[in-house]
């Protein structure tokens, strides 16, 4: 029997993102999928945090996961096993040092982000008995010469400063329905992002009715936390706000933007085709409890 090498790292080298890049080429062309491995993340890993794991036969990378921490409540987890090396056991073995990760760190449960193509991946999930919560689309808009939605001035685009922190957060909680603690914890670590902007969405005496979020990177920009607060929705502002974020990343010469957006959520897929975006792709996430052996869930050790 082969004797498989494990290693965990926190934060892969320059040699060890080509070969999750070309084990994620293989998987996807073997399934016809596009894996989520969340490639920009894993290039700026800061490297305080083990994260990564990789199973190696005779040094060649046959398995991966990766760990992304966004709250102290979840890891959320991705992955994947070479199709000649599948019903071994590496992606089981994967897991749990994923699992021995988040019980030294406190975090009660597994995310899993399977992409909806792949059968493998699902039947995984079942496997393991993982509660599959929701789904989200990949949507991507490419530079093609199409018009944008009218922008009459009724709302203003601003970059945050230091200062606007707490308003930044409160529209989040308001936006998302999110408790205060998830909020201010989400804050902190995305804002570790050196390529992150948050604009704040403003309205008439420069009242702060939204907010929107963009990763600048090499190839594309990454549009995420967007929200406008329950006060101000239906009026067309969230349309307007999407319209000069697209403006100003086309002016940034960007060729591709790039956001998620939940299935069930038909307004927004909308409002999101109106502006040009086309779905590439949907994820599916299951979440996956862990336990001590004491029989005490994770969550009772969160502080």
């Amino acid at each position: 029997m082969t004797a498989f090498t494990y290693v965990t790292k926190a934060k892969p080298t320059a040699e060890e993102l080509d070969h999750i890049r070309g084990l994620a080429a293989v998987c996807n062309g073997f399934e016809q999928i596009n894996l989520k491995l969340n490639f920009d993340m894993l290039e700026k890993r800061p490297g305080t945090d083990t994260n990564d794991f990789f199973c190696y036969d005779r040094g060649k990378l046959v398995g991966y996961g990766g760990l992304h921490v966004f709250h102290q409540g979840e890891a959320e987890a991705t992955g994947m096993v070479h199709p000649d090396y599948r019903g071994k056991g590496i992606f089981r073995h994967l897991q749990w040092l994923m699992e021995e990760e988040c019980r030294l760190r406190k975090i009660p449960e597994l995310l899993f982000i399977v992409q909806r193509g792949s059968k493998t991946g699902k039947g995984y999930m079942e496997k393991v008995a993982a509660r599959y919560e929701y789904s989200e689309y990949w949507m991507e808009r490419e530079e093609s010469g199409e018009e944008l939605p009218k922008q009459d001035g009724r709302i203003q685009l601003r970059a945050s400063t230091p200062d606007d922190k707490e308003i930044l957060i409160q529209l989040s909680m308001a936006g998302f329905q999110l408790e205060e603690t998830l909020a201010r914890e989400m804050f902190e670590h995305m804002g570790q992002d050196p390529a992150q902007t948050n604009y704040l969405i403003t309205h008439d005496q420069n009242e702060p009715i939204g907010r929107i979020s963009v990763s600048r990177q090499p190839k594309h920009a990454f549009i995420y936390g967007f929200a406008v607060h329950p006060d101000h929705q239906r009026k067309g502002y969230g349309k307007e706000a999407l319209a000069k974020t697209i403006a100003l990343l086309s002016d940034e010469g960007f060729p591709k933007m790039i956001l998620e957006v939940a299935t069930e959520n038909s307004n927004a897929l909308s409002l999101y085709e109106s502006c040009g975006f086309r779905v590439k792709s949907a994820n599916e996430y299951y979440r996956f409890p862990l336990h001590f052996k004491n029989g005490m869930d994770a969550a009772d050790m969160v502080p």
